[in-house]
């Protein structure tokens, strides 16, 4: 019974502390938005296709970047909060904020760089 106590008791001053350090969701969006189009503009700049896909729409890199996190949607939960992507009907989480900082999921990242691969080699199949 004692040990049950104390583990109650630890979960409890963790949960506080997690509480008290979670980010506030308009920071932590400004914190994602900020990290994930520089993650965007990084693996843009190395991916052909997609730079041509973006010339095609007259963009520049930030405002593509910027076009496709507008959807960034902040999700405040007790001890932490998650930005969200919508994808064709499916929500994504990107981002979780706790512990007073903002961790960035870079795994939608190389599913962006798998698709510019594809437009490429479509691209040399057809030139």
């Amino acid at each position: 019974m004692k040990k049950l106590l104390i583990f109650v008791i630890i979960l409890a001053v963790l949960a506080l502390f997690m509480k008290v350090t979670v980010p506030a969701p308009e920071k932590h969006h400004e914190i994602a938005k900020a990290k994930l189009t520089e993650l965007f503009k990084e693996k843009i700049s190395t991916m052909e296709g997609v730079k041509e896909l973006i010339k095609g729409y007259r963009m520049e890199e930030h405002m593509f970047a910027e076009f496709l996190l507008q959807g960034l949607e902040m999700e405040d939960y007790f001890v932490c909060n998650a930005g969200f992507l919508e994808y064709e009907g499916e929500k994504y989480m990107i981002t979780l904020g706790m512990f007073n900082h903002v961790f960035v999921s870079t795994d939608y990242i190389d599913e962006i760089s798998k698709i510019a691969e594809k437009v490429e080699e479509y691209k040399e199949k057809f030139d």
